[in-house]
């Protein structure tokens, strides 16, 4: 049978959705697995099984608009698939189901748990802070639900393992071989989609500076193009051991670099997914968000969560919300418990 899993956006989503598609794929190599996502995004799928392949869909541009969208669906027809699995279950993602159930292919699709994630994070008294299904085990109970049998792989084996060539290539490339000073890479990626989700970048800085200045350490700076690549420049720049990857490398080359890395220090945001998928140790740091919601990256440890414990947190199941109290009280995190913890548990 040719199975269609559908997930469009965003980066962190998509990675979340690999552990499950690689590991359905390995469990019934008697079908085959077409991902349908955004064109940028195809490059996760390294290391894909046989009977895994993807299909790129421009929700910025062709296809953004109803005509685009519909004149797609009508290749997707075409593709002759037995089942659409839905994972993001949003208004194009209905769209290309239901008219591909008009031509008869059924489908199975995402029910996000919308009334917990709303008591998770309503204002104290009506809050209801409790530890919610992962969203990697709800997008692998949507494809079981399709008939398809499959376990997760153990937490600590990674979904993507980039041979040490490829990674050698990239490394000359930057000019950062490793060497006999160095013991350890430790990633940082300072930046989340959402404001209230991105750890203030001064606090950052100050931790990038104590960091640096271990002689045996050193810091690879992950961030997008623009203005977050000009930050990291900067710091790049100014403090010893430190190298920024912004602007740089395609997504499967940074991928290479992460590899490498004794462990990543990021907010609740893409590149704590990305790790997760190659086993990485994350030190994540949360604001306006909280894990409870189910987007802790798959395999990490709450042990490694760092949070404050606020009675109005979390606010935002997405970081997308304002503040209530006006005064983003959760980003005031220490920069010494961040330093302290990655110090005594990871180095």
């Amino acid at each position: 049978m040719r199975y269609l899993i559908i997930r469009l956006s965003a980066f962190g989503d998509v990675a979340m959705t690999i552990p499950v598609l690689y590991a359905v794929a390995k469990a019934n190599p008697q079908h085959s697995f077409t991902f349908l996502t955004r064109p940028e995004l195809t490059g996760l799928l390294l290391q894909a099984p046989d009977n895994v392949e993807s299909m790129g869909i421009d929700i910025k541009r062709d296809e953004r608009r109803l005509p685009g969208l519909l004149r797609y669906t009508s290749r997707l027809a075409e593709e002759k698939f037995d089942k659409v699995i839905d994972l993001h279950n949003v208004l194009r993602s209905k769209i290309i189901r239901i008219a591909l159930r008009l031509r008869g292919v059924k489908s199975k699709h995402l029910h996000k748990p919308r009334k917990a994630w709303a008591l998770l994070t309503a204002y104290p008294p009506l809050k209801h802070k409790m530890k919610l299904c992962s969203m990697v085990e709800r997008y692998a109970n949507v494809v079981r639900s399709a008939g398809l049998h499959f376990e997760l792989p153990n937490d600590n084996i990674p979904t993507i393992c980039i041979p040490q060539s490829d990674i050698r290539v990239v490394e000359e490339r930057l000019g950062i071989l490793p060497s006999e000073r160095i013991s350890c890479r430790i990633g940082i990626a300072p930046f989340a989609a959402h404001d209230l989700k991105t750890y203030p970048i001064d606090r950052m800085q100050i931790l990038v500076e104590k960091l640096s200045s271990l002689d045996n350490v050193d810091i690879i700076l992950f961030g997008a193009k623009g203005k977050e690549q000009d930050v990291l420049n900067e710091w790049a720049e100014k403090y010893p051991n430190c190298f920024s990857l912004a602007g740089k490398l395609s997504l499967p080359e940074e991928l290479a670099i992460m590899q490498t890395l004794k462990c990543m220090v990021s907010m609740d945001s893409a590149n704590m997914h990305f790790a997760s998928l190659l086993g990485i140790r994350v030190v994540s740091i949360w604001c306006a968000t909280h894990p409870y919601a189910g987007f802790l990256g798959y395999g990490q440890k709450e042990e490694d969560v760092i949070t404050l414990d606020m009675p109005c947190s979390p606010c935002s199941t997405f970081g997308n919300k304002p503040c209530r109290r006006h005064d983003a009280a959760c980003k005031n995190i220490d920069v010494e418990l961040i330093y302290k913890h990655l110090v005594e548990n990871c180095l």
